[in-house]
């Protein structure tokens, strides 16, 4: 098997290939619209989801809130301001819930990066990913972001309208219908839309459990074993506990070449230009870290004169991929993962280029793992519901009574726990204090978390949504708890 040290040597020579016999700039930026979309090359249009979800996202009419932080996927629920509004506007949108459900098995999101042979209609609404062209090829306009969320808040909406119509199996299928979407939008080239499908599907799966919560009382024990068992263990059809067939974002390497290339043209001499140096690297939006303190054409001209040669720099960007990509593919908290990283570890001004066209593939390798947790976390509570329904409203003691039976036991699995590999379960004698970002909340009947990013078991007496500190708590939901505190609307 080629290392990815290999393949990006040959995918850059073969973008040098096409770059250098180009007559024109365009032609540069085809070249680099071409690499970031090889991939598609083996998907036909019939795997792809894209199309029908955003064609029907045309069709989807205004909402009777504006979409925002006021309404998303995580403020919609049947006891908000103007539900009844909401409600109806879902309804009336039925083309959306069925462009979902038809496309929930596609095998790719399937995007094209560029806008050269977008339909006018999708470019007008903001359904592509721009690129720029020539010193600026580096900036990307991720523009279809907006139209994801707003699909979310329909999805959202007709779940809520489904199950509290009593048709409860519908409505949960019409949420892991986006669920799947979503998964399917974390497989796209870049570090941007890996943390972008990651946090949403995260968020999304947790309106589920809110969901549960919610209809507690009213929820069929079959409808929640077959969710449990067959549904959200299947977001993808080769997804398992442990997502290990999610890609690793490898495009920002692309765009990262393509301005190298530009930026590091030699003189005569050898050295990099400083005029070119500075009018490409200042070109681009996404120049960040530590080159941001040379801001100025001047400063980034000294840059110049201290920066590694083209040859040393794509050198340097395929040992920071082939490290990043080793991490990726190797069991968490192996010796590897103990080490610095080839990218905290690369000189900040000889490679300053290098730097700033890379975001730290670390966060991707964190909200991977809370995406793990709130999956696992999922069917384990679908599990958990089922039980309580079929023991006369009751929580199990321990959680293996419910293994089998109501979800299966490979599920329960923590990726932040180094030791057992288990989420954390009790059974709750007493109400529980839960600390969140939105205030103080308490839990009855049982709990579920994870450990999250400090790898500690805190007891669940704290929740970060983004795994950053105390644990990661999925159930009781927690924002259904703080709803019923007062805390939200």
């Amino acid at each position: 098997m080629h290392t990815p040290l290999f393949r990006f040597r040959a995918s850059f020579l073969l973008l040098v290939a096409a770059v250098c016999s180009a007559p024109t700039l365009r032609a540069e930026d085809a070249a680099v619209a071409s690499a970031l979309n090889a991939r598609l090359k083996g998907v036909n249009e019939q795997n792809r989801s894209s199309k029908p979800v955003l064609d029907a996202f045309l069709k989807l009419t205004a909402p009777p809130i504006q979409f925002g932080n006021d309404f998303n996927q995580s403020t919609i629920w049947p006891k908000m301001d103007r539900w009844t509004e909401v409600s109806k506007w879902a309804e009336a949108n039925s083309a959306m819930g069925k462009a979902l459900l038809g496309a929930q098995f596609a095998t790719s999101f399937g995007l094209p990066y560029g806008v050269a042979n977008a339909d006018p209609a999708w470019i007008k609404a903001g359904l592509t990913t721009s690129l720029g062209e020539g010193a600026t090829v580096g900036r990307v306009g991720f523009n279809y972001f907006p139209a994801v969320r707003a699909i979310g808040a329909y999805a959202t909406a007709e779940m809520y309208r489904l199950v509290d119509a009593g048709q409860i199996e519908e409505g949960f299928m019409m949420g892991i219908a986006y669920a799947r979407f979503l998964r399917q939008v974390c497989e796209q080239e870049m570090l941007a839309e890996k943390r972008f499908g990651l946090e949403n599907l995260a968020e999304h799966l947790s309106v589920h459990r809110d969901c549960m919560w919610q209809y507690l009382d009213r929820l069929p024990v079959e409808v929640m074993q077959k969710l449990a068992l067959k549904e959200y263990t299947f977001l993808k059809p080769s997804d398992n506990e442990r997502l290990r067939r999610l890609q690793m974002p490898e495009g920002d390497q692309i765009l990262a070449a393509a301005v190298l290339k530009q930026a590091l043209t030699a003189e005569t001499s050898g050295s990099v230009d400083p005029e070119q140096f500075a009018s490409v690297i200042g070109s681009q939006s996404t120049a960040g870290g530590v080159l941001q303190r040379f801001s100025s054409q001047e400063m980034l001209r000294r840059v110049a004169s201290v920066h590694g040669s083209l040859e040393a720099s794509h050198e340097k960007l395929a040992q920071v991929y082939d490290d990043w990509w080793r991490r990726w593919r190797i069991r968490p908290y192996t010796t590897i993962h103990q080490m610095a990283t080839e990218f905290s570890r690369t000189n900040p001004i000889k490679y300053g280029a290098v730097i700033a066209m890379l975001g730290d593939l670390d966060s991707a390798f964190v909200w991977r793992n809370v995406v793990i947790a709130e999956v696992n976390g999922t069917v384990m509570s679908a599990g958990l519901c089922g039980y309580y329904r079929e023991f006369k409203n009751s929580w199990p003691k321990d959680r293996e009574r419910a293994y089998a039976v109501f979800f299966q036991k490979r599920f329960d699995f923590d990726p932040f726990d180094k030791k057992a590999g288990r989420l954390q379960y009790k059974a709750l004698a007493a109400k529980h204090a839960i600390d969140t970002p939105l205030g103080r909340v308490w839990a009855t009947g049982c709990m579920v978390w994870a450990l999250a990013s400090n790898h500690e078991d805190d007891e669940g007496a704290s929740h970060a949504p983004d795994g950053s500190v105390g644990d990661l708590v999925v159930w009781p939901p927690v924002r259904a708890l703080a709803r019923e505190e007062g805390l939200l609307k």
